[in-house]
């Protein structure tokens, strides 16, 4: 694997490749500057291999949605960054890491959260159902379930607004995005007829 970065500043630059801090390659010195050229004839044939196998299947995540918002609004759409729990944050932070960390993430994210916040729920009201009303474990789980709550709801409206703002963008902008994300999608799906159909799977809530 080889890994490159982008200067995201030179949005103008023919060649705005370069290979990552520590990575060689046979084709490329470590403090050469390349463009699209010199990319795409290593990666043509094994995409155009790839896309023509026997079964296909394409997994898409929340960067094909950020790449789009993106293009057309001039910014990212909402992420999922963490947030601040008044339960238990401290334990729930780091069963979050230490799950994200089990699938090869360094840190976690929301959706780590809210997973490990809804097994400590559960814990607790198992906990608390043997505790009296006035009890810190009834408070708890009164106080989580609320938190998750209201957190799930803001981040429900941030993907509507994310959503709104694409679809308010301006025409040009918009329809260049649309086009970057039919051409992205069709060089998958454009298939021959006697393989099987493209199989697509999506992460996204939205």
């Amino acid at each position: 694997m080889i890994l490159l970065e982008r200067d995201s500043g030179a949005n103008d630059n023919p060649q705005p490749f370069k290979l990552s801090g520590g990575m060689t390659c046979s084709w490329a010195d470590v403090d050469d500057n390349f463009g699209a050229e010199k990319l795409r004839p290593r990666i043509e044939p094994w995409l155009t291999a790839l896309v023509q196998s026997e079964h296909l299947s394409l997994l898409l995540g929340s960067g094909l949605t950020h790449a789009a918002h993106t293009i057309a609004t001039g910014h990212p759409g909402p992420g999922m960054n963490t947030i601040q729990f008044n339960v238990r944050n401290e334990e729930i932070s780091a069963a979050a890491r230490l799950a994200a960390q089990r699938v090869g993430r360094e840190e976690g994210n929301f959706e780590d959260q809210v997973r490990v916040a809804h097994e400590l729920l559960r814990g607790l009201e198992i906990i608390a159902s043997t505790k009296a009303n006035n009890a810190l474990e009834r408070r708890e789980v009164k106080d989580l379930r609320r938190i998750l709550k209201d957190n799930l709801k803001s981040f429900a409206h941030k993907i509507l607004a994310g959503e709104q703002q694409l679809a308010s963008a301006c025409p040009k902008k918009r329809e260049q995005a649309f086009s970057h994300l039919v051409s992205f999608l069709l060089s998958f799906a454009s298939r021959s007829g006697t393989r099987d159909r493209l199989h697509l799977f999506t992460t996204n809530y939205d």
